[in-house]
């Protein structure tokens, strides 16, 4: 031990941990605590107080700790008395008590604001500040991960390109206000018509597109694609004003009219492109004309 801290009573030792502002555990040979920081919910066990999904991982990493004495550094959350949660910074390691055997501990530094900030700027990366829904780069994420796994499994998908009839002049004429009202409602609208595997996007202005897995027949896509528009054509309410829209749809699905997301995006787009030139309000899938 340091010259410096052999000077240190265990008695001193023990007022330094009762009053630390940090989160700490300190463990017996057994794993159970033999001293708790009063930070750490009142003196609450380690186990009592994880937050369940994250129970495993610490578990598993305290388990080592207790019987390998292996190092450990984790981010986790902790659920406080009043049923809040809060995000720590864990590091598990062993040290030697006095009487020179090897002990454990856990200490934990709130990172909560840290988590927050991280959080925020995760939404502002990956989803529309106006709507809330997933924005072109994490449709990107998305469509990568499902296509691999459409690949692999031999499944099948389909890539939905929408965009509003019209939506310039509803702007002209009710304002840019009126019209980002409009936005976020008919998000709203396309999340609540689509299944649990499937994603809904906007890709920027008035185009939205649509991610569906899990179908059989070109015809499950029809039937997503009437939903929709069957819901976006029931009146908007707009702070009292009545405002009706429709919409055009195109569709491309993998394998048969792509196997990549560029190509698939690319031909759904293509695809509502020929719903506008035949009078708009309509659906079509994508034709390969070559």
């Amino acid at each position: 031990m340091d010259d410096h801290l052999s000077e240190f009573p265990d008695e001193l030792l023990r007022a330094a941990v009762l009053q630390s502002p940090d989160w700490l555990w300190i463990f017996g040979a057994s794993g159970i605590p033999v001293c708790v920081s009063p930070a750490s919910c009142a003196g609450t066990g380690l186990y009592e107080t994880v937050y369940e999904s994250d129970s495993p991982e610490i578990r598993a990493a305290c388990d080592r700790l207790f019987t390998q004495y292996v190092p450990f550094r984790s981010a986790f959350r902790v659920v406080l008395p009043n049923g809040s949660c809060i995000w720590l910074e864990g590091s598990g390691y062993a040290f030697r008590a006095p009487d020179g055997r090897k002990r454990t501990a856990l200490s934990g530094k709130d990172i909560t604001p840290y988590k927050q900030m991280e959080d925020r700027l995760s939404r502002l990366a990956y989803y529309d500040p106006l709507t809330g829904l997933p924005n072109r780069r994490l449709f990107q994420d998305r469509i990568s991960q499902t296509l691999h796994t459409a690949k692999r499994y031999q499944h099948k998908l389909a890539v939905m390109y929408l965009d509003i009839d019209d939506f310039k002049l509803i702007n002209d004429t009710y304002g840019h206000a009126t019209g980002d009202e409009l936005l976020t409602k008919v998000a709203s609208r396309l999340s609540h018509s689509i299944r649990d595997p499937d994603t809904v996007c906007r890709m920027g202005g008035d185009e939205f597109v649509l991610l569906l897995q899990q179908f059989l027949l070109p015809e499950d896509i029809a039937g997503i694609a009437r939903r929709v528009t069957h819901t976006l054509s029931q009146p908007f309410d707009l702070s009292g004003r009545k405002i009706s829209l429709t919409c055009s749809i195109g569709a491309a699905c993998f394998p048969e009219h792509g196997d990549d997301s560029e190509a698939l995006l690319q031909n759904a787009d293509a695809a509502m492109y020929v719903s506008k030139l035949q009078g708009k309000n309509h659906f079509h899938f994508y034709a390969n004309t070559e």
